[in-house]
């Protein structure tokens, strides 16, 4: 009888973990059943400031899964619209170290990969998909409280609402100030996830000749705009477009239809990109070498308006542009020094080589070899 008592004990023993893993595995199931079927409801509650509804939807999120940072945020921005006392909410939020786990999530929802990322890690985003409708309107009700006059944020509601908005880095600048100072590990990791964040990149300069005793486009002033990939990886790409404006150069001549036109340009427009790779990285300085290839066309003013019937049987029209068409060879050198969050301040020098012989209607020569020095912002 002992000996069957003993079995007893000993079977509940080894049973009691396997029931508990179950039941935790029915509980997150069950989190991620009535999430998706909350999320739902919680779109056009939010979009119809359906506030009572919204409390309701959240209540039962929250009795599934617990209180968690979605919950938390949606609470925050519900107060701030109806204009209710923030200060515990935010203050619970941020001792909670909720801030950093949204920033996660922001860093994470512009990845490519941001679906396999999610179905990978269901949990650590609350079960609610990276890149959901509800997290876009939750940023723009929170742009809207920062621009709208009818509203009179405090410095901590207005520092949350740069948060909800993904104004990460105006937001850290501020929380910075108030906050108590964060370790080297959080610093670190910060700017890690900015590294990793992609970014816009302006710029600005000028382009000259570097050869020919006479050169046709002198020195001209250019300007940029490319999509920047993330600063984390060790090969960079770079895609745009590149404006020089022809504002000192002389005219040359172009065969049209059997006629030599002389003519003069107004600008040079280059799409294309860049692939760089990393040769010095300390956080704070970048070192990148480059090569580029551009479409490039050449305006000469010269257009042209054909008439034609469409398939209706109606008379039409389009405009024919007859331009200097070529591709744009870049090898070039950039030095970034970093400001803050994703922000970069550079300098690049490069080599151009333009063979505009290229274009069969072009009767004047033109050196193809340039130079050119940009001062560029990313962010």
């Amino acid at each position: 009888m002992a000996k069957f008592f003993t079995f007893l004990l000993s079977l509940s023993f080894f049973a009691h973990p396997i029931y508990l893993q179950a039941n935790t595995e029915d509980n997150l199931q069950n989190c991620e059943q009535i999430t998706a079927i909350a999320l739902e409801k919680l779109v056009p509650a939010l979009q119809q400031n359906n506030y009572q509804q919204l409390e309701s939807i959240l209540g039962t999120i929250q009795s599934a899964c617990g209180e968690n940072e979605f919950t938390q945020r949606m609470r925050i921005i519900q107060a701030l619209i109806e204009r209710k006392t923030t200060g515990a909410l935010i203050a619970d939020y941020l001792s909670k170290n909720y801030h950093e786990i949204l920033t996660m999530r922001w860093d994470y929802t512009v990845e490519k990969e941001h679906r396999r990322i999610y179905q990978e890690n269901k949990a650590d985003f609350n079960y609610v998909p990276l890149n959901h409708p509800i997290d876009s309107l939750i940023k723009l009700k929170a742009n809207a409280l920062l621009n709208s006059p009818s509203y009179n944020l405090t410095e901590q509601e207005e520092d949350i609402a740069l948060l909800f908005a993904d104004h990460l880095d105006e937001f850290y600048q501020s929380y910075e100030d108030t906050a108590p100072i964060p370790s080297a590990t959080e610093t670190a990791r910060y700017r890690e996830d900015s590294k990793l964040r992609s970014g816009m990149i302006i710029s600005a300069g000028a382009e000259f000749p570097i050869t020919g005793s006479d050169p046709l486009f002198k020195t001209n002033p250019t300007f940029g705009l490319f999509y920047s990939s993330s600063m984390a990886s060790l090969i960079l790409f770079e895609g745009g477009i590149k404006i020089r404006i022809n504002s000192n150069d002389r005219s040359f001549d172009y065969m049209l239809y059997d006629e030599i036109e002389h003519v003069n340009s107004s600008a040079s427009f280059s799409i294309g990109g860049n692939v760089g790779v990393k040769l010095f990285d300390n956080d704070k300085y970048i070192i990148a070498p480059k090569v580029g290839l551009y479409y490039d066309v050449t305006n000469t003013g010269l257009s042209e308006v054909d008439y034609f019937d469409n398939e209706y049987g109606e008379s039409t029209s389009s405009v024919r542009y007859h331009n200097i068409h070529t591709m744009r060879t870049t090898l070039a050198l950039s030095l970034m020094r970093h400001i803050v969050g994703k922000k970069y301040i550079g300098l690049e020098a490069a080599y151009h080589y333009v063979p505009y012989d290229w274009e069969r209607n072009l009767l004047t020569t033109i050196q193809p070899n340039y130079a050119s020095l940009q001062l560029f912002f990313r962010f």
